[in-house]
């Protein structure tokens, strides 16, 4: 009676330790699934980004973090223009800073006229009747990079921009119809660059 007393106690004793083996080798499958789908995700979001980054060359990159820092600091003080507006716009116009506009007269914005007395002639492109044509025309000679961007702001605030926003798809808008370009696309183009690019991130 005792002996199989004894074998009962061992068929429940190993029934038990059966079902807790099972149930930790299911929780431990749970968890190795839990951890590959945050890797994948993870890596799909690193790859992501990477690929982002990877469109880029090495100088565009470097010229969008030497516009960001000083248009970031700008809009820290006066509040006027988004920092992606103004990186979009530096893009567009200097195409990525090779401009001899940008290049001779610290002028990445295809501002006209003159500062502080200071101006210098270059082709520009024009849209007339929706035809592309190349004139001289004077432009705006900077000292310093800040000084144009402090300056670009007021005059966007003033002319093109009539209110503040924080929407960059707002501030291209009126660009557009404050005739801040003759491009018929150039909202369209400033949009296009900020998301591709990821440029609202400098507005945070």
């Amino acid at each position: 009676m005792i002996a199989k007393r004894k074998k009962s106690n061992g068929v429940v004793a190993f029934v038990i330790v059966a079902v807790i083996v099972v149930l930790v080798f299911g929780a431990g499958l749970k968890l190795r699934q839990y951890v590959v789908n945050r890797f994948d995700s993870s890596a799909t979001a690193t790859t992501q980004s990477t690929s982002a980054s990877q469109g880029l060359t090495d100088a565009q990159q470097a010229f969008i973090k030497k516009m960001a820092a000083p248009a970031q600091r700008v809009y820290k003080l006066n509040r006027q223009v988004l920092p992606s507006i103004v990186v979009a716009q530096a893009i567009l116009e200097s195409n990525w800073g090779k401009s001899t506009l940008y290049l001779e007269a610290n002028n990445p914005f295809g501002m006209k006229g003159s500062y502080e007395g200071n101006t210098k002639a270059f082709p520009t492109t024009e849209y007339e009747n929706g035809k592309k044509i190349t004139v001289n025309d004077y432009f705006r000679d900077y000292p310093d990079l800040k000084s144009a961007i402090l300056d670009h702001d007021k005059i966007l605030r003033a002319k093109f921009i009539p209110q503040a926003t924080t929407n960059y798809q707002t501030a291209a808008e009126f660009l557009q119809e404050n005739n801040y370009a003759t491009d018929p696309k150039y909202a369209q183009k400033i949009i296009q660059m900020i998301q591709t690019y990821n440029l609202n991130q400098y507005d945070n």
